[in-house]
């Protein structure tokens, strides 16, 4: 499924994420700060039956984007900015979110 033919707020979700995500100096972010901020992207995306999915390789960000009901991913995309942490020093999946400390 191409993303003209997903639903409208699916559409929206992605294209906001892609819009922050260029637009955001991504080298700004702290593990701390990149957990929060892809938890609130997460929040959202559920609301439109999708989830984000990301991994740190070579300190960029590589996002995949799944239906919740399928798993299927619906679109893949890698910041071209670098974080300045490793994959190491973050959560590395949405679900395992609740089971840090804060």
């Amino acid at each position: 499924m191409q993303m003209h033919s997903r639903p409208k707020e699916q559409r929206e979700a992605v294209r906001q994420l892609l819009h922050s995500v260029l637009t955001r100096d991504m080298g700004t972010f702290n593990p701390e700060r990149f957990k929060d901020w892809i938890k609130d992207v997460d929040t959202r995306f559920r609301k439109v039956g999708l989830t984000l999915v990301f991994n740190i390789r070579t300190r960029a960000v590589h996002f995949t984007i799944k239906e919740l009901r399928t798993s299927r991913t619906a679109f893949k995309f890698t910041a071209s900015t670098h974080v300045p942490f490793d994959d190491r020093d973050v959560v590395m999946k949405v679900e395992d979110f609740g089971q840090t400390s804060h």
